[in-house]
């Protein structure tokens, strides 16, 4: 006589531990983790003392959470810019970070906005710079109010002439000297710039670097 073979069934769990399933979220302090469940509960999606919630409800918790907070990585410079934000703050990994998003540039560029913002600057000259790195600035700038007009030191020869308007129109000139940028084109707008337009020149190369500087011009002398 044959033994009869085992059988063995195995059951997906219905169910996910909700504490766990935050800090896969993102969420990485447990009082972030407390205020998200709060969070939750106002959604009608769990309730106080409830460790456990239903499969079949974490997408619509995933759209209530982050709908419901405002995520901002631990990060000091972060947690300055995000100021205090209708939402309730809970602290998350830097991927996630509304502010960041895991990038320094990105965060410079919404510092920079925000000081920018407060002093009444809203037009800035920048003369040299990749194209690169202007792509990249018109991107990150998208949707602000603050604008920036950048010259890339390789295209062209601008005179006189074709400098003034944009000096005319500018709040502040960046000279950003580290990058490409002849003396012919930088001098076409540095020898008449208007006394009244503040200058300043940058020797770093980066992104993150040219909004810094702008952020400490904006937040030392504002131009209200």
């Amino acid at each position: 006589m044959r033994t009869p073979r085992c059988c063995y069934v195995y059951r997906v769990a219905a169910d996910t531990d909700i504490d766990a399933w935050l800090q896969g979220e993102g969420i990485v302090e447990r009082a972030s983790r407390v205020e998200a469940m709060v969070v939750l509960a106002a959604a009608g999606l769990t309730r106080a003392g409830k460790q456990r919630m239903a499969n079949h409800k974490l997408e619509a918790a995933r759209r209530a959470l982050w709908a419901g907070v405002t995520p901002v990585c631990a990060d000091a410079a972060c947690r300055t810019a995000a100021g205090r934000p209708a939402l309730p703050i809970v602290t998350t990994t830097r991927e996630r970070c509304s502010v960041c998003g895991g990038s320094n540039t990105k965060r410079a560029v919404k510092t920079m906005v925000d000081a920018c913002r407060k002093a009444g600057l809203k037009r800035v000259l920048v003369l040299g710079g990749s194209k690169a790195a202007h792509t990249e600035i018109r991107d990150a700038l998208a949707g602000s109010r603050l604008e920036v007009r950048m010259i890339h030191g390789l295209d062209g020869s601008p005179s006189s002439k074709t400098a003034l308007p944009d000096l005319e129109w500018a709040q502040l000139l960046v000279v950003w000297a580290s990058t490409a940028l002849p003396h012919r084109v930088s001098q076409a707008y540095t020898e008449q710039r208007p006394r009244d337009l503040p200058q300043v020149t940058l020797a770093r190369r980066s992104v993150e670097a040219l909004c810094m500087e702008i952020t400490r011009f904006a937040s030392g002398d504002p131009l209200r």
